[in-house]
């Protein structure tokens, strides 16, 4: 009964390792379609605010300060300890400024170590040429504008009314 264990065991002894020499080599490559570590590019972002939505463990947090020029600074941050690698912010994201690697390597002693976070600034939209104030006296000044080419256009009516009127006669 132990012989064919015996047999194999020598076998093995002589054979040349199934397995890969690593951490002395280069990690072995993962699988297609494998969901590692989570990358993420600021600079394609339009902060729309679907990963945050669609995130189901709240893994992803927004943070906005306001700059002295009316612009906003927005630092999306994603923590990996809370990820479940599920890929649906990456697959909602509009502009793929998420995706997901496949670096399986995901290894770090500090809680620092597995927050992935990015800053872009958004620019304040721009002010508009004409104040509220303007923008009523152009109102009225083409009301008034009308109402004159209106009062002028049934100035020129009568004329003809009347003619018409002496014909009917």
């Amino acid at each position: 009964m132990i012989l064919p264990y015996l047999g194999q065991s020598f076998k093995n002894l002589f054979s040349k390792p199934v397995t890969e020499a690593f951490p002395a080599g280069d990690p072995p490559k993962a699988a297609e379609g494998y969901r590692g570590r989570l990358h993420y590019d600021p600079e394609l972002c339009i902060n729309c605010g679907m990963c945050m939505r669609v995130c189901a463990p709240q893994a992803i947090t927004r943070e906005i300060v306001p700059l002295e020029n009316g612009d906003q600074q927005i630092t999306f941050t994603y923590d990996m300890t809370s990820c479940t690698f599920c890929r649906m912010c990456s697959d909602f994201c509009t502009k793929k400024a998420i995706t997901l690697t496949d670096d399986y390597m995901i290894v770090g002693s500090a809680h620092e170590d597995f927050l992935v976070s990015g800053t872009f600034i958004k620019a304040a939209p721009p002010k508009p040429k004409f104040t509220p104030e303007q923008l009523e006296a152009m109102k009225k000044a083409a009301a008034a504008k009308k109402a004159a080419a209106a009062a002028a256009a049934d100035g020129e009516k009568k004329p003809e009314e009347k003619a018409e009127a002496k014909g009917e006669e």
